[in-house]
């Protein structure tokens, strides 16, 4: 294993490393002057319960940061599933009062703003900050707490939002085809055959590019590549098709340019915007992935025969049409 050296090759490697872990989401708040801030965070956790006291990490460049400066009380809400679009908001999508303008909040004198209608709001007093780096490390003693209905979190992996309850049913159906307990589910739901496939194609993808001496990729920077192959390079229009935020691609749009594999440049046509198209650096890599996905072709049709593969590969290929209404 190829360990890093320098300060920055250690930086991205924890990048990259963080990017795998699956977290949960909330959203910091507090009012402060009269004016009411909001942050989306993953980087926190339960410190104590003697007293019930939370821990939670804020960027010093953050509004919030100044509210908490001084000492004001501060609202974490744990965000539910269907919360992503205030989560959105929240992480950069939106600025102001504007954060506000989605979910269900409490607003109460005193208080910091809490979500009603997520998995659970808290007040916290802060008790303790330590400064390191480009952060604050907050300790705070909750004074006020409660419960949602939501059914299930929202979490963040690999850059993007994820669904515990989708996710796991993905699972579910997937694991059930392998063992026959599918219960007629096999023949009803040709999108779960096609995530199957493609997640085939990409794990096979990656082994064989790490098998090559090629770094890791996550899968995330895997659909960006395949994004830019298809002629996607507007940042704003990635984001949309990966459904992650402008913020979270941007950063992992440097990420990728820091390891090479990219290129990010004015848009000559829209000062305000930004082209992502390939490096020199990763014209090796795209020729060892397009041998390497020619070779996974040439098994699937090994597998399921020539016949089979060419009408797969046509029925793959005709224009579906227009959703439907």
């Amino acid at each position: 294993m190829e360990k890093p050296q320098t300060a920055q090759e250690i930086a991205a490697a924890l990048r990259l490393a963080l990017r795998g872990l699956v977290r949960p989401v909330a959203v910091l708040t507090a009012e402060h002057r009269g004016v009411r801030h909001a942050m989306a965070a993953t980087a926190f956790c339960e410190v104590s319960m003697d007293p019930p006291s939370m821990l939670v990490c804020i960027n010093r460049s953050n509004a919030t940061y100044t509210a908490v400066a001084e000492g004001t009380e501060i609202g974490l809400s744990l965000l539910s599933e269907e919360q992503e679009e205030v989560s959105r908001r929240c992480g950069g999508g939106a600025a102001g009062e504007d954060k506000f303008a989605v979910g269900e909040w409490l607003l109460e004198a005193g208080k910091p703003p809490r979500l009603a209608d997520g998995c659970a709001a808290m007040v916290l007093r802060i008790a303790q900050c330590v400064d390191h780096g480009t952060h604050v490390v907050v300790i705070g003693e909750i004074v006020d707490i409660a419960h949602g209905a939501a059914p299930a979190p929202l979490a963040f992996h690999d850059g993007a939002y994820f669904f515990p309850l989708t996710q796991a049913a993905l699972n579910l159906v997937a694991q059930s085809r392998k063992t026959g307990e599918a219960d007629g589910m096999n023949d009803g739901y040709l999108m779960m055959d096609l995530m199957r496939a493609f997640y085939w194609f990409d794990e096979g993808l990656q082994s064989a590019l790490k098998a090559r001496g090629w770094q890791s990729i996550s899968r995330s920077q895997s659909f960006t590549l395949a994004n830019i192959a298809l002629g996607i390079h507007r940042p704003s229009d990635i984001a949309r098709n990966l459904g992650i935020s402008r913020q979270a691609v941007s950063k992992m749009l440097q990420e990728m340019g820091e390891q090479g594999l990219i290129t990010v440049e004015p848009d000559p046509d829209d000062k305000r915007a930004s082209l992502v198209g390939f490096s020199e650096k990763s014209a090796q890599l795209r020729a060892d992935a397009l041998e390497i996905l020619m070779q996974l072709e040439r098994t699937i049709g090994e597998r399921i025969g020539a016949r089979a593969l060419k009408a797969l590969r046509a029925a793959l290929g005709q224009d579906w049409g227009a959703l439907p209404a």
